[in-house]
């Protein structure tokens, strides 16, 4: 054979070897702080990354498990992952099976779509992770089986063999005791959480779009985060925040979440927080507090919700100011509760409620007069919603006129000392054009 000839077998035949090359080995093969790009077509997984690697994946590129255990599994710092479809995972909960399954630090997870799994992605015990706009949408239905299904367990009693239920799927991202992580950018729906936060400090989530999945972040015994300008709807609740302190929760719109017990925000047992310039509107029940101390809740919009405030028991120092309350069927709900503990107004500035009796003298945009937002039927609402009925009837409307001029009996209500009106903001927007103006001047 021409040696020419010979030499050019053996580069083609080195060069077929690395092509037929599966992706783990691939990964293996690499160096730390090398790029792999994955071309276009299917590669099979699971694939465990356990070096500082970045992989890329071209146009129509795609991983896909074998339907046991996790697709990918980052076990090493500073690993990045981008541009891939990812998809096949186990189904077991109990061993947190995910498409993206990282315990190492830094990882950045980036412009991916990733389906047809448990868990989206799940972070476990690491800092510094990014999450940055993929698009994550959980895996709803099961491959028919001909072998017999205990109804309940995974399944719909509809349908036995293909629908998975709600509370048996897994989370869109599954944190659990990590510390820093940006999740920015994502659109989440069909899991079972959009974002779950279970001891989990000092992170931010912003920008994401979550939408119909059971709570679009549920949230417990996780300090020091910051929510900013994102939207959960059309879930069963938008978010629940639970058994945390000094959060900021601001410019996020908790819209239309249905159902007879939908909320739009929860926040149970949470302390030394800030909620502002939240949008909460056309939900069962808007903002739920309980057993919540010394918060600030400023400059949100509650409305068209069935409730609009329900305030429950043992929440004390919270403070509320500028707040819009309006075309809430039921304003608020006290259940009874003595809310005396925590203020409506803070340094003369209450909050906007409809209906309230205008009385400004001296044209401030606060009224002189304080507003009483009675509750009559309380928790009698919850097992009985035929008295939605009443809402507007003319007895209520002669009750509340009667306790804007005093306090009833017995009643349970709600103070504003310095009740808003719909001057304040425009008021407000000349001041500070003019003070602009002034010390452009000077």
């Amino acid at each position: 054979m021409n040696a020419r000839i010979f030499c050019l077998a053996i580069v083609l035949g080195i060069t077929n070897h690395a092509n037929s090359a599966t992706l783990q080995e691939r990964i293996d093969a690499a160096a730390p702080g090398d790029t792999i790009r994955i071309e276009a077509g299917v590669h099979a997984g699971p694939i465990v990354i356990n070096k500082p690697l970045t992989i890329v994946g071209e146009r129509g590129a795609e991983i896909r498990g074998a339907g046991r255990g996790n697709v990918v599994t980052i076990a090493a710092d500073d690993v990045a992952l981008s541009g891939l479809r990812i998809a096949g995972s186990g189904l077991q909960l109990s061993d947190d099976d995910a498409a993206v399954f990282v315990t190492g630090n830094r990882a950045k997870i980036d412009n991916n779509v990733i389906a047809d799994s448990l868990h989206g992605i799940y972070l476990k015990k690491i800092s510094g992770a990014q999450i940055l706009n993929n698009r994550i949408q959980g895996k709803t239905t099961l491959t028919a089986s001909t072998e017999p299904v205990e109804k309940g367990i995974g399944t719909s009693t509809e349908n036995c063999d293909t629908t998975l239920v709600a509370n048996r799927r897994g989370n869109g991202i599954h944190q659990w005791n990590c510390e820093g992580t940006l999740i920015r950018g994502n659109e989440i729906s069909d899991t079972r959480d959009g974002i779950y936060f279970s001891f989990t400090n000092n992170s931010r989530v912003e920008n994401n779009l979550v939408h119909h999945v059971r709570y679009g972040l549920h949230y417990m015994y996780s300090d020091g985060n910051v929510f900013e300008n994102n939207t959960f709807s059309e879930n069963a609740a938008g978010a629940a925040i639970m058994f945390s302190k000094e959060l900021v929760v601001r410019g996020n719109r908790f819209i239309n979440n249905r159902g007879h017990r939908a909320y739009g925000l929860i926040f149970q047992s949470c302390d030394r927080s800030r909620l502002e310039q939240n949008e909460i509107s056309e939900n069962a029940v808007g903002l739920s507090f309980n057993q919540c101390n010394e918060n600030r809740i400023v400059g949100n919009r509650v409305t068209h919700n069935y409730i609009g405030l329900r305030f429950g028991s043992n929440s004390d120092g919270n403070a509320f100011t500028e707040n819009i309350f309006v075309r809430n069927l039921h304003p608020v709900e006290t259940g009874g509760s003595d809310v005396s503990g925590s203020r409506w107004a803070v340094n003369g500035v209450g909050n906007f409620w409809d209906d309230s009796f205008e009385l400004d003298l001296d044209g401030d945009g606060i009224n002189d007069l304080p507003h009483r937002e009675l509750d009559l039927f309380g928790v009698l609402r919850r097992d009985f919603p035929a008295v939605a009925f009443l809402s507007d009837s003319p007895a209520l409307k002669l009750l509340r006129f009667a306790e804007e001029r005093a306090a009833l009996p017995g009643a349970s209500y709600i103070e504003d000392p310095a009740p808003l009106n719909s001057r304040f903001w425009t008021l407000r927007a000349q001041r500070a054009a003019r003070s602009v103006i002034s010390s452009n001047t000077k």
